[in-house]
């Protein structure tokens, strides 16, 4: 059915849309056509409730075929719509559908297209378009530092953290920044978690360094859900920990600066940029 779309809002999301008789429907999407014609299909089989077409799908499961294994799209496989696509309100298009960056990496993408790495990219795909995500200042990083002592002054970081503000990790606050730098592999291995709070859900940052060239062969960030009673295991221990589930974000294998992937580490992390210190708090090995 084709509708004219009200250039009144009535929700975030939804419009009203009008057939050639003069019946008003509410269309979902409806925002992204105000004052044009588009064609609707029935929101759950409901008589007086549509759904643009091109949104007429419940969940991204039905772009599976495309999804590598950890659930990202390869950038180049996304084609942008480029009468409605604008910078942080991406639009595109798959199997005839459209689609959105998750809320988590709107900036990121943006930061892709600047930096001209979208084409080297895999990302988190979405149904919604009209989330907006916050962002809590907590502390920043120079993470430059760390990429110094780890490959310049030849350290192998077992474990550092950043604090903001004291905090006591038998009483289940845990540290702001964790990072592992591994040099004992094929690879120089670089981990970061950012945990807060009680640290059910933990931010996490991955890379891989070519030992010789110094360049970065693999870039992926993550959100990782553990216990928290767990993660002394990973602070004090030093011990990979058990994920009761995790969500990749973004992912990039080849053509990324050291400088580009820790912008992008800033843009995910809850990071206030006033402060862009690293101070070195070693875990101490005897506990």
């Amino acid at each position: 059915m084709l509708l004219r779309i009200s250039k009144n809002m009535i929700g975030p999301c939804i419009a009203k849309g009008t057939d050639p008789d003069n019946q008003e429907y509410l269309v979902f999407g409806g925002d992204l056509f105000l004052g044009e014609s588009v064609e609707v299909k029935s929101y759950h089989k409901n008589k007086n409730l549509f759904i643009v077409a091109p949104l007429n799908y419940s969940n991204t499961k039905i772009f599976e075929k495309h999804f590598d294994k950890d659930g990202l799209i390869d950038f180049k496989k996304l084609k942008e719509v480029k009468l409605k696509s604008t910078p942080f309100h991406r639009i595109y298009e798959i199997d005839g559908y459209w689609v959105f960056p998750d809320k988590k990496i709107k900036k990121h993408i943006e930061y892709l297209y600047q930096n001209g790495l979208e084409n080297y990219s895999k990302i988190k795909i979405s149904k919604s378009y009209n989330s907006v995500t916050s962002r809590i200042p907590v502390y920043s990083v120079n993470y430059q530092t760390i990429l110094d002592r780890i490959i310049k002054d030849g350290d192998s970081i077992s474990s550092w953290f950043i604090c903001e503000r004291e905090k006591n990790f038998d009483k289940g606050v845990y540290a702001d920044l964790y990072v592992l730098g591994n040099l004992n592999e094929a690879n120089i291995q670089i981990q970061l978690w950012q945990i807060i709070g009680q640290g059910e859900e933990i931010l996490y940052a991955h890379l891989l360094l070519d030992k010789e060239s110094k360049n970065i062969n693999h870039f992926d960030l993550a959100t990782h859900f553990v216990h928290p009673f767990d993660i002394p295991k990973l602070i004090y221990d030093k011990k990979r920990i058990e994920l009761i589930a995790k969500t990749k974000w973004l992912r990039i294998d080849n053509g990324i600066s050291d400088n580009q992937a820790f912008d992008l580490i800033k843009l995910f992390f809850p990071i206030d940029y006033l402060v862009d210190e690293f101070n070195e708090n070693p875990v101490p090995n005897n506990l």
